[in-house]
């Protein structure tokens, strides 16, 4: 009943955003925003195309400190790979838990880790995410006052109030990182507090994923409107946090209608704005989706489907 409900909730966030976002490409016209997206420079798409792959290292970043929680140790390479693969999945189709921990399940019971260990690192992906993203929040609340564009269209008691919950949580956490010497195990696997350095790694790795996202954008935004990168990341933070909590599959149609809502510059520029966020959408998105479905596709065609052919005809011989 309760994920019916929440499947309720998610598709109606997304009709309405999709549909806000239709009439305002019908006030703008498609053919401008498809001129402003086709006219942007091979230069700018390659720098934020730089954002987007420091960005997924820095992704991959979080199973290699969620293997260091567990006590696991895989190559970088293997590490990343599987990490790629499951971000891009997982940021595009939504519900990262069960879509980005399927791949893992794919990809990483087979090199040794147990069924209770890759729930067990995802679980703790998630925590980082989520931590990162508070953090995040908190400092784009703190900043809001020095931005005065924005501070007309915010709801600032709203803000602070959400952020002073995040603080909340964290201080809850910290207090078990720091009190909590208990260890037990689930399923064979040993589950305690984090140390306090893997706390405020968490921390950082959390901001620094957000914040090369959030130049993704800005680098194809800056070429079609000259804005300061502050407000683009406030409004860039209380979107995607917003598209994230509403479980719609990659944000889709949520975080461009608040961006919209949000952002001052987008009464006066919504095509440039409109243009910007559907190719930072391409190359954030479906690029790495893509990449991924293929790779995902040959990987069980030779895994499964052949290796299963190949079984078939030793067994006739």
């Amino acid at each position: 009943m309760f994920n019916r409900i929440i499947q309720f909730i998610s598709f109606f966030f997304f009709g309405l955003a999709l549909w806000l976002i239709i009439k305002e490409v019908e006030k703008v016209g498609l053919e401008k925003v498809w001129q402003l997206m086709s006219s942007t420079p091979l230069w700018v798409l390659l720098i934020a195309g730089f954002f987007v792959i420091a960005d997924y290292v820095a992704l991959a970043c979080y199973d290699v400190l969620s293997l260091d929680y567990i006590r696991y140790k895989l190559p970088f390479r293997t590490v990343f790979k599987t990490s790629a693969i499951g971000f891009a999945v997982s940021n595009t189709v939504g519900h990262a838990f069960i879509s980005g921990g399927a791949v893992r399940y794919l990809f990483y019971t087979p090199l040794g880790l147990s069924r209770a260990q890759v729930l067990l690192l995802i679980a703790f992906e998630t925590l980082t995410l989520f931590m990162g993203m508070g953090v995040i929040y908190v400092i784009a609340t703190l900043l809001l006052p020095f931005t005065p564009a924005l501070t007309d269209q915010s709801h600032l008691i709203t803000y602070y109030g959400i952020s002073f919950l995040i603080v909340c949580a964290f201080s809850v956490y910290w207090f078990w990182v720091i009190k909590s010497k208990r260890a037990f195990k689930i399923s064979g696997v040993t589950l305690k507090a984090p140390s306090e350095k893997l706390t405020g790694v968490q921390l950082l790795l959390g901001f620094a994923d957000n914040f090369l996202v959030s130049l993704v954008f800005y680098s194809v935004l800056r070429y079609h409107l000259e804005t300061p990168f502050l407000p683009v990341f406030i409004v860039y933070t209380i979107a995607q946090i917003t598209a994230l909590v509403s479980q719609v599959p990659g944000g889709l149609g949520v975080f461009t209608s608040l961006f919209l809502l949000l952002f001052p510059h987008a009464l006066a520029e919504k095509g440039a704005v409109l243009a910007s966020l559907f190719v930072y959408r391409v190359l954030y998105f479906i690029i790495p989706f893509l990449s991924a479905l293929i790779y995902l596709g040959i990987y069980l065609l030779k895994t499964h489907f052949l290796k299963g052919k190949t079984k078939t005809v030793q067994h006739i011989q």
